[in-house]
């Protein structure tokens, strides 16, 4: 993210939807973007006068109050990647895989335009289904809670990031994905991860795994 002068004020990391009913496509209100002192501020979409080329450039006017995710909004990449939904035409379950968004004409409004996903439940024993980019309103079950969403989509994002940052995505995460990403995550990562994160964060964590996954996991850890 620049400013108008050109000078970086951070990194996306995510950005923030909001569902809508009678049929209108999910809003995109902001962008989640870590500043320097790697603190998490909102960046509303209105403040966005241009996106190209993997940079996103602002109108410089940056309020660095801690971005706090209110009970209506949801995290694009957080919440969206690896939801299993329902194509509208058949019934058929996917699970999404990327998302596309769209600036409405004349407008500063951003909308989700289109969904990537794969068709079949997936998953490390089961082979990979048919891959194929579908309008927003041809899926359905976004509104719905999932309970044991996936995390390989999510997890991808987290490729090339340091511990440091991976552990300050999770700490922004529902509970319920906090505990999903790191399922996915293997024992040396997670270890890394942990060790950067804050002790309650940490204790919420391990709590939820299985007891000899956590023994390996805390083991993995340094004193």
């Amino acid at each position: 993210v620049f400013d108008p002068n050109g000078d970086q004020v951070g990194r996306v990391r995510d950005l923030v939807a909001m569902l809508r009913v009678g049929g209108r496509p999910p809003r995109i209100l902001g962008l989640v973007v870590e500043v320097i002192s790697r603190r998490r501020i909102f960046l509303p979409m209105t403040r966005v006068t241009g996106v190209e080329s993997g940079q996103v450039i602002t109108t410089g006017v940056v309020n660095m109050r801690r971005f706090e995710q209110r009970p209506t909004e949801r995290l694009v990449l957080g919440e969206f990647l690896d939801r299993r939904v329902r194509l509208v035409e058949d019934d058929e379950e996917v699970t999404v895989l990327d998302v596309a968004i769209q600036q409405l004409p004349a407008r500063r409004d951003w909308e989700i335009d289109k969904y990537f996903v794969r068709k079949g439940r997936g998953g490390a024993l089961r082979r990979k289904g048919e891959t194929l980019t579908v309008e927003w309103s041809a899926v359905s079950g976004f509104s719905l809670e999932e309970h044991g969403q996936g995390a390989e989509n999510l997890v991808a994002t987290f490729e090339r990031l340091r511990p440091t940052d991976v552990a300050n995505a999770l700490h922004h995460l529902s509970p319920k994905r906090r505990v999903e990403v790191a399922a996915a995550l293997d024992d040396d990562r997670l270890a890394d991860v942990l060790e950067e994160l804050p002790e309650d964060d940490q204790v919420e964590i391990i709590g939820k795994l299985a007891e000899e996954r956590a023994a390996d996991v805390l083991e993995a850890m340094d004193p």
